[in-house]
């Protein structure tokens, strides 16, 4: 029996045993998802497939992480790249942050530790964006390290196992209930997975405790196809709904803006003709794409500043207002609404949801830069696709014919 973590319910533990490790592999060999990362040693390829996993289903992951590697083979070839090459690599899979940071992190570890991935849990956790989820998947898996992984899945699944909601630990005074028993559940489904381990490679049983969860103890868990439903206490009882203990999604804030496709000022006279000509392009403005394609218009793209939400991307220009408030904002940057499209695109982040209303705009001080962008470029529409850019940014380019990436 495998020493039980001190302060921890021996109770708890007492289903923890070689049979309960060797069911869980053996189910993990002959189930397991086909994954381009799955029988990765290195450390560099398993860094990046972690790194990607945050927030994205494994689906979608797959298709960026071949790609990435087709461009970025190695850490050395990352860290000696352009960011923002690394960012067009990234573009759609969002919180852009993760995919800076990977390119910090490859510019480190090759001038600090010539190259070489770093091995130790103090050494990996000083690289920025590197939690202890992420060191403790990618040591575990490269370099076997006991290093129990922990993710929704793995909580999910070991809850249901000990019937365990995570009592509050009630020393932190400062933390809220709900957010101490969340740490006390998450330290306790730690524990058990490390304590399952066993003279097993910790790696193989991180990853099938994370498969398990992704594949039989879903939300409304597949129990007759489970390998550990004869110690499974919550099935046992016909309690798996109550657990792990369910929180209400909070209600998002809404930012209601505006974004612009930006034409400089004068256009030529015949796009101003085909414009004003019909009123057509108000109900269809995925026409606009085409007539400046024809005619050689560029618009305007502004780049954000490398840190922050959505650092270093491309973007249509926006702002915080509509309507009246939109036009004060606009007359002292001598720009004139064409066209109100009467059309929002969408996209939620963690901490808010955002709402553009688009419009096309003409901008009669064209060499004059916007603020609070650090950059802009007139780019005609076949070139928008060399530009990494925020996905509702490239919604609305679609809804203007302008993008069909």
């Amino acid at each position: 029996m495998p020493k039980i973590p001190a302060g921890t319910d021996s109770a708890a533990f007492a289903s923890i045993s070689p049979e309960l490790s060797h069911r869980l592999l053996v189910w993990f060999y002959r189930n397991k998802r086909e994954l381009p990362w799955r029988e990765e040693h290195d450390p560099y390829r398993i860094w990046i497939s972690e790194v990607m996993l945050q927030q994205t289903r494994s689906e979608t992951v797959a298709q960026y992480y071949s790609r990435w590697l087709a461009l970025f083979p190695t850490l050395e070839s990352l860290a000696r790249s352009e960011q923002e090459d690394v960012l067009k690599a990234w573009e759609g899979l969002g919180y852009y942050s993760r995919a800076r940071n990977l390119h910090r992190c490859a510019r480190i570890i090759l001038e600090k530790w010539d190259g070489r991935f770093p091995d130790t849990e103090e050494q990996i956790r000083q690289l920025p964006g590197i939690g202890e989820y992420t060191a403790a998947a990618v040591l575990s898996i490269a370099f076997a390290e006991p290093l129990g992984v922990v993710d929704g899945n793995v909580i999910r699944v070991v809850s249901r196992l000990l019937a365990e909601r995570g009592p509050a630990d009630r020393s932190p005074v400062d933390r809220s209930p709900v957010d101490r028993d969340r740490e006390s559940l998450k330290k306790r489904v730690q524990s058990f997975v490390e304590a399952s381990f066993l003279d097993y490679h910790p790696g193989w049983i991180n990853q099938a405790w994370m498969e398990l969860g992704a594949l039989v103890c879903v939300p409304k868990p597949r129990c007759s196809h489970c390998p550990l439903s004869y110690t499974c206490r919550a099935y046992r009882e016909d309690r798996t709904d109550e657990f792990p203990p369910r929180e209400s999604p909070p209600t998002l804030p809404v930012r209601e803006e505006s974004l612009l496709v930006l034409l400089p000022a004068p256009l030529p006279e015949k796009i101003s003709e085909d414009l004003s000509s019909t009123h057509e392009h108000v109900a269809q403005p995925e026409l606009l794409g085409g007539l400046l394609q024809q005619h050689g218009v560029p618009l305007l793209l502004v780049r954000r500043a490398d840190r922050g939400l959505l650092g270093g991307l491309w973007e249509l220009p926006n702002f915080p207002d509509r309507d009246d408030g939109l036009f004060k904002l606009l007359v002292p940057l001598s720009i004139t609404i064409m066209l109100d499209t009467e059309q929002e695109v969408r996209n939620r982040y963690s901490h808010f949801e955002i709402r553009f209303r688009s419009y096309l705009a003409l901008y009669h001080k064209e060499q004059q830069r916007l603020d609070p962008w650090v950059e802009q470029r007139w780019v005609l529409p076949s070139e928008l696709k060399n530009y990494p850019r925020p996905k509702v940014h490239i919604k609305a380019m679609r809804l203007f014919g302008l993008s069909k990436d």
